[in-house]
């Protein structure tokens, strides 16, 4: 398109202001999908490293070589070191990141269905019944949740049910809000009044139409509560009533390391710490990407 002299293009042409954004928008999506790729193929990686721990490995992560104390990593036959008891830290680390990664996506996937139950429910259920949920969310909620989660292991005992347990009692309340919303604001669209109309049961419609419609948001929140998780269980467990100490866990294994935080023995700390904060991250990465992803392709109607 030809313009006269000192005249702006207003076209998509590179010189104006749209074909910038033109440029920018696809730039900024690619490097938004790299990231939530890496993310997939870093917790892929670790979740492998996990499921295959007994052929990646030929040391027991809980026995004990008097004659191998508190070896540097790059020691020969130990490529992690070993910790002050003789326990080879590469093997404590695959076999802890089974039990932390299993701990976290069966907390999170249950955190998730309870949610989402509870906030179906409230949505279509009558008003004393959404009053009652809404209202319990919302007051713990105000409570310190770490301090409940303590509370109810320190009560009922340090194991792995214990933990899951804790975590779903006290990570519900979001995921419950948000579908709850979600489900109130797809009841009002024609297709839903459209199948009432058509005879179609309550229940039907519920699990045919609007939970699966309410998928984006709660999907985004998922990721969130598979990563609240972990670090729950990681607090629980390093505060000592969560794993029991006796199994590898990377919350067992900064227990057994913080005696050794200002001591040469920096890599007994450093690798647990680090193992945690990067599935953190991939988790968040993945998370903001399907949120971002949900609110760009709008809902499945």
């Amino acid at each position: 398109m030809k313009t006269s002299q000192g005249a702006r293009p207003v076209d998509g042409t590179a010189g104006g202001p749209r074909g910038i954004l033109a440029v920018r928008m696809p730039l900024s999506m690619r490097g938004e999908r790299a990231a939530m790729w890496a993310a997939v193929a870093v917790l892929a990686l670790m979740g492998l490293a996990a499921l295959f721990a007994p052929w990646l490995t030929v040391h027991d992560p809980i026995a004990t070589d008097t004659d191998a104390v508190s070896l540097p990593p790059g020691s020969p036959g130990h490529p992690l070191g070993t910790d002050m008891l003789g326990r080879d830290l590469y093997a404590r680390m695959l076999y802890g990141a089974r039990l932390s990664l299993v701990v976290g996506l069966v907390a999170g996937a249950v955190t998730v269905v309870a949610g989402t139950a509870l906030g179906a429910l409230a949505a279509v259920g009558p008003r004393w019944l959404d009053a009652l949920i809404t209202r319990s969310a919302d007051a713990l909620l105000a409570l310190p949740m770490m301090l409940v989660a303590l509370a109810l292991a320190a009560v009922a005992g340090a194991s792995v049910v214990t933990v899951v347990g804790a975590i779903v009692l006290t990570a519900w309340m979001p995921v419950a809000l948000i579908a709850r919303a979600e489900i109130a604001a797809l009841r009002e669209r024609p297709f839903i009044r459209a199948a009432y109309s058509l005879g179609f049961s309550r229940r039907r419609v519920v699990l045919r139409h609007l939970v699966p419609n309410a998928v984006p948001p709660i999907a985004s929140i998922a990721a969130f509560e598979v990563g609240h998780a972990i670090l729950t269980e990681s607090t629980l467990s390093f505060l000592g009533v969560g794993i029991p100490p006796n199994t590898p866990s990377w919350g067992n294994l900064l227990t057994d390391a913080r005696s050794h935080l200002l001591t040469g023995q920096w890599y007994t700390v450093a690798l647990p710490a680090a193992a945690i904060v990067v599935t953190i991250i991939a988790v968040n990465i993945i998370a903001t990407g399907l949120d971002r992803r949900g609110g760009a392709h709008g809902r499945i109607w």
